[in-house]
């Protein structure tokens, strides 16, 4: 025992790690005068060697000796920790059941089709299917001859038309001095009827006959054309890349994970709810990690969808660790035993697991994510697996946590690697667009229009570790091909693994196609994301808004609509696309794919417009595109459209040309769908953020009266 002596009354001792208090009771006065009739402190006791001495040992605020704080040990024998956050686990699971409710309607109708069984799934080699045989009549009737090319420098609006004033009997009697964007209706005042010649010959469109649709797909509304208002206030934007809706949800998931770290209990005494509420969480961020995972399939609803989500909680996980860390590193500090602590395995467990979770948040942030994509991914694998590894180290209640986060990504790792292909692939430089167009010839099917797949290049060309970089781009042709073409990537040149890509292509000599070819070994992974449970051909009309490199998915989606147009698969009468560009030069190279989905015999009307927003270059571009001959349904503009009234023109050809198939029903689908009349507006927008933004207050701009009448619009994003 060691004695030292205060100037007061009261002088400190300490016996071994405790410390002990001398009080000598002053005349006339009794311990109990003092406070000391009952134990003043826990765990104390009383030592009596001398007469009119009183030594009182008492224990550290915290108990050193117990894993946790005394108040928390007492705490945990009357509320059983485990129990508590897996009853929190049962809640964020049944949220998800109850969206997942929400999505079944639309997800039944999806798959009352058999091929929706397997689409979008596994890509693979498959024979091309004969293209439709037309009949004598149908296949000798002329085909709408080509025409120069339509464009309006010095319009700053471009083609953005609304159904009165600009469809007028002479744009629609199929004159070439109106070039109309349709060029397949004539709204004749002189007739009786308001609708009259609506259709060629009440029977044709575009100028070709209409075949039988025999397999028409059932169509169920979503919950955005069910309830437009809200629906448009929860896509309202705060910031890029967060909704009001995700705000909603990233809110209720954070009020709940509070509510279950401080329900009767004090994170600075008591730190080890905070340990138990981030264990609970880790299957969370691993799930919602993978690229193939059990909610997005449930729900029809992307990876890359559900990665704001996984940061988000990702970032709450790590939250939680830090104070579950922080209340014992405090408690141990005051104590004076830190350093004792960590000589037990499990505390230094603990600490490993601690420094993972923070390199693992400094690592994800948009800074490394952005220039070192390579630094980012191996920090995660590495830190992914070291943290697992001594969560269980450190509690073995956590265990059952770390097998379902490790079964999920060992899932997510099984598929990915069924859904990888090696193949050869062809790539083109294309100079105007600044992309790399890459084809690989011997895939050509599996994939749904607006989905994407993941490349990695095999080429000493992209570097000492370009060959090692994954990355995602959108599928920009259609699967099963009638041309024979193969999956088809065109890969912006925006960074620097692009940019070795694009200059990959160019170094190989010049190609027929106008570029420069040259073969390389690729993998594919994928397909992933895409409409989900939408089907856009079950709408009656569909709006495609692109901006620059997004063509590629709008190309996606109409080359597939025209294909089931062809096999009668779609209900779709009117398809508009609308690319933004900057240079007028950028049409250049997609001229021939524009004119082969123009020039095909389609029940739908089909038109195709780019507006140009810089004219610094415009004007040499100009000269070459007036030389070319363009099909008039492709038009070129100056200025941004005016989607508002380019979605009213939308809308009113949907109406107007169901109007000739009311009193036939719909085909009956979930939900017992079995009305007349059109079927909605789908808009799919892919582009910059400030496009879709704009996309969606159009969206939700449209009158109540002029919803309900064509059957709802909605809007898809990409």
């Amino acid at each position: 025992m060691q004695r030292g002596f205060g100037k007061g009354r009261r002088s400190l001792f300490s016996c071994g790690h405790l410390p002990v208090f001398l009080f000598p009771p002053s005349k006339g006065s009794s311990y109990a005068s003092l406070g000391l009739s009952a134990r003043p402190y826990p765990h104390s006791f009383i030592l009596t060697t001398e007469p009119n001495t009183l030594f009182i040992v008492m224990s550290a605020m915290t108990n050193v000796s117990s894993s946790t704080p005394s108040t928390s040990r007492q705490a945990a024998s009357k509320f059983d920790q485990g129990e508590f956050v897996y009853n929190l686990d049962l809640v964020v699971l049944a949220v998800l059941a109850v969206l997942v409710l929400f999505s079944l309607p639309r997800a039944f109708t999806r798959y009352t089709h058999l091929p929706e069984w397997f689409q979008g799934l596994l890509l693979h080699t498959a024979k091309i299917d004969v293209p439709v045989q037309l009949d004598k009549q149908v296949a000798e009737a002329p085909i709408t001859p080509l025409s120069r090319a339509y464009f309006s420098p010095t319009s700053p609006t471009g083609g953005g038309h609304g159904f009165n004033d600009f469809y007028t009997e002479k744009a629609y009697n199929g004159s070439d001095e109106g070039h109309g964007p349709r060029g397949n209706l004539n709204r004749n005042k002189s007739s009786g009827s308001a609708h009259a010649n609506l259709l060629r010959n009440t029977s044709t469109s575009s100028g070709r006959v209409r075949r039988t649709h025999v397999n028409l797909p059932s169509h169920m509304q979503g919950w955005s054309s069910i309830l437009p208002s809200v629906s448009h206030y929860l896509r309202l934007t705060i910031r890029p890349g967060l909704t009001v809706g995700k705000a909603f949800i990233v809110l209720a998931y954070t009020v709940a994970i509070v509510y279950a770290g401080l329900l009767k209990s004090n994170p600075f005494t008591q730190p080890v709810r905070s340990g138990w509420v981030a264990v609970s969480q880790v299957p969370v961020v691993i799930i919602l990690a993978t690229k193939n995972n059990v909610p997005g399939m449930l729900l029809g609803v992307g990876y890359e969808r559900l990665n704001f989500f996984h940061r988000y909680a990702g970032r709450l996980v790590v939250l939680a660790v830090n104070v579950h860390a922080l209340g014992f590193i405090y408690a141990w500090s005051i104590a004076g035993t830190f350093t004792q602590h960590l000589t037990v395995p499990h505390y230094r467990a603990g600490l490993i697991a601690l420094v993972c979770a923070d390199v693992l948040a400094f690592f994800s942030t948009s800074f490394w994510r952005n220039k070192f994509y390579s630094v980012f991914v191996a920090t995660h694998i590495i830190g992914v697996v070291v943290l697992l590894g001594a969560i269980c180290m450190h509690s073995n209640p956590s265990v059952p946590y770390v097998l379902i986060a490790v079964g999920a990504y060992a899932l997510d790792r099984v598929l990915r690697f069924v859904k990888t292909r090696y193949a050869y692939a062809h790539l083109t430089a294309l100079n105007e667009l600044g992309m790399t167009r890459i084809e690989v010839p011997v895939v050509n099917a599996g994939w749904r229009a607006g989905q994407h797949v993941r490349i990695r290049v095999l080429s000493r060309g992209m570097g000492w570790f370009g060959w090692a970089e994954c990355h995602p781009f959108s599928i920009a042709s259609v699967a099963k091909s009638p041309n024979e073409e193969g999956l088809v990537l065109m890969c912006k040149k925006a960074g620097t693994w692009t940019t070795k890509l694009f200059d990959l292509a160019k170094r190989a000599e010049y190609g027929e196609a106008g570029g420069y070819q040259h073969g390389v070994r690729v993998l594919i992974e994928g397909p992933y994301g895409g409409p989900g449970h939408t089907l856009f051909a079950s709408f009656s009309g569909a709006l495609f808004v692109a901006g620059g490199s997004g063509i590629t998915f709008a190309l996606s989606a109409v080359q597939d609509l025209v294909q089931k147009d062809l096999r009668g698969e779609s209900r779709l009468k009117s398809i508009e696309l609308v690319w933004i560009v900057q240079d007028p030069s950028m049409l250049i190279p997609l001229i021939p794919t524009f004119t082969d989905i123009l020039s095909q015999r389609t029940y739908a009307t089909i038109h195709i417009s780019v507006h140009y927003t810089q004219a610094g270059n415009a004007q040499s571009a100009l000269k070459t595109l007036s030389q070319k001959p363009l099909p008039k349904d492709l038009t070129l503009h100056a200025g941004r459209p005016k989607l508002a009234q380019t979605l009213s023109s939308v809308i009113d050809q949907a109406c107007a040309l169901s109007l000739f198939k009311r009193g036939a029903p719909r085909k009956s689908g979930a939900g017992g769908i079995n009305s007349t009349g059109p079927c909605g507006v789908i808009v799919g927008v892919c582009g910059p953020g400030g496009l879709a933004d704009d996309a969606r207050s159009i969206v939700g701009a449209v009158d109540s009266k002029r919803r309900k009448q064509v059957g709802g619009v909605e809007i898809h994003e990409e």
